[in-house]
């Protein structure tokens, strides 16, 4: 689990946030790692097996919404670094739900009449009046954005969907709400009738009761691993990891999961289409780096971080007073098993990670064993558990020194110079975000003190 760090999830935190919040009888969570790693009994959709961050808190809710019906979703701004409603289309061909591109993020909602939204730069965080309130049509979009309703999701017609709540990081002091409850709903159908909370419960409602699948079944990967096609410049205990670390865009599931295994001529001709991966948020720019202990057994991390919105203790400790504005929302490295598991091991987010005069970091990953004695807070370097359990996999052909590496850049400025949504292109990310890419090596404890790479 690595290091308790400023605001990590207490027990205390998990237990409340999972007792108060998310058994409504639509609103199903709440979610991420730290519920499914820590709730004594948790749900089998709790478990935590897609790379979730430990700052997160996630609700979701699956619905079959009648043709022409409206949700109307009643809510508070939270008090957090960052929250979002977004919807997911049923895909049968992925085996899941789909992004829609229908959301909505924090400062881009109308707050109702007399009220506050404290995510807009320059806003009062603390304002006490932060109600909004959002619209979910069963109806596809206008063809024409100008002729968009305000605060209004457009679902489609014909398929069930999911609608995700996200929350990052609340304020010090907050549970995983960050003082916002879950919101409220009510609807109305396509003839005008209204219907209650309990009546969208029964008409609208296709509750999840299992698990959300993996990333990817242990089958597929092992035959990935073991492709007779792979790069042959690539190690059996290591695959898909190179030396040094490559750390990419996350563009889809086949150039990013299956690609990664084939010699750069073939990768090439895989169409690097981005698409929203994982479930994930449409809103975050995902990087990631397969990485192996078997290349040695600290790695180390160095980049810039961006300039974002420091909201967790403020000067008084109640949290930021006035919002500010940001090149990335928020930042975060996540160190998980393979695939098959998708289990974090530890992560580390921005705040938390300590800064010299010009923004510049370190951050060494490895085990506790491994551990340098210079990687500390004290030293100007962040520490993060790579974790004992490889790719996570139980049987006998689990390799311990499997890392996965899942950077996130959420939300990015458009007007920021570098902001990673630019790369579109296969390796242009060094060239495109510098001097904000994360630069990866291996080394080993002894180096690394006696202050070598």
């Amino acid at each position: 689990m690595g290091e308790i760090r400023p605001g990590s999830k207490t027990l205390e935190t998990v237990l409340k946030t999972d007792e108060l919040f998310g058994h409504d009888g639509l609103w199903l969570g709440p979610r991420g790692r730290d519920y499914g790693v820590m709730l004594p009994h948790p749900k089998p959709y709790q478990h935590a097996n897609l790379y979730p961050d430990p700052n997160s808190s996630y609700w979701f809710a699956f619905l079959e919404m009648p043709v022409g019906s409206v949700l109307t979703i009643r809510g508070r701004y939270p008090y957090g670094r960052y929250f979002q409603l977004a919807l997911y289309r049923s895909d049968p061909d992925m085996g899941g739900y789909t992004a829609t591109g229908e959301k909505f993020v924090d400062h881009q909602i109308e707050p109702d009449p007399g009220c506050v939204n404290p995510f807009v730069p320059g806003a009062d965080r603390r304002a006490a009046n932060r109600d909004y309130t959002l619209r979910i049509a069963n109806v596809n979009a206008p063809a024409d954005a100008a002729d968009r309703e305000p605060n209004t999701m457009y679902a489609g017609t014909g398929a069930q969907i999911q609608v995700v709540y996200r929350v990052y990081l609340p304020d010090q002091g907050y549970l995983g709400d960050a003082g916002a409850g879950l919101p409220s709903y009510t609807a109305m159908l396509a003839d005008g009738t209204e219907l209650s909370a309990q009546q969208v419960r029964e008409r609208f409602n296709r509750p999840l009761l299992q698990g959300v699948a993996p990333g990817m079944p242990v089958k597929q990967w092992r035959a990935l691993c073991n492709a007779p096609d792979n790069d042959p410049q690539l190690r059996p205990e290591t695959t898909p990891a190179r030396d040094p670390a490559l750390l990419e865009r996350y563009f889809n599931n086949k150039y990013n999961l299956v690609g990664i295994f084939k010699p750069p001529a073939v990768r090439a001709q895989i169409p690097a289409a981005a698409e929203t991966g994982f479930g994930g948020d449409p809103e975050t720019l995902f990087m990631l780096a397969f990485v192996s202990r078997g290349f040695g057994p600290v790695l180390v991390i160095r980049g810039k971080m961006p300039l974002f919105p420091d909201t967790y203790y403020g000067q008084d400790g109640n949290g930021l007073a006035v919002m500010t504005d940001w090149e990335s929302r928020y930042i975060s490295l996540i160190m998980s098993e393979a695939p098959p598991s998708g289990m974090g091991t530890d992560g580390i987010s921005d705040f938390q990670i300590p800064l010299d005069e010009d923004r510049n970091y370190t951050i060494v990953v490895s085990r506790a064993g491994d551990r340098p004695a210079n990687a500390t807070n004290e030293q100007g370097v962040a520490w993060v558990d790579w974790g004992t359990k490889g790719e996570g996999i139980d049987d006998e052909l689990n390799r311990p020194d499997f890392g996965f590496l899942v950077f996130r850049f959420m939300h990015n400025n458009p007007n920021w110079k570098h902001n990673p949504e630019n790369i579109t292109e296969p390796g242009t990310e060094a060239e495109v975000i510098s001097p904000y890419f994360p630069r990866l090596s291996y080394t080993d404890k002894a180096t690394f003190e006696a202050g070598g790479a």
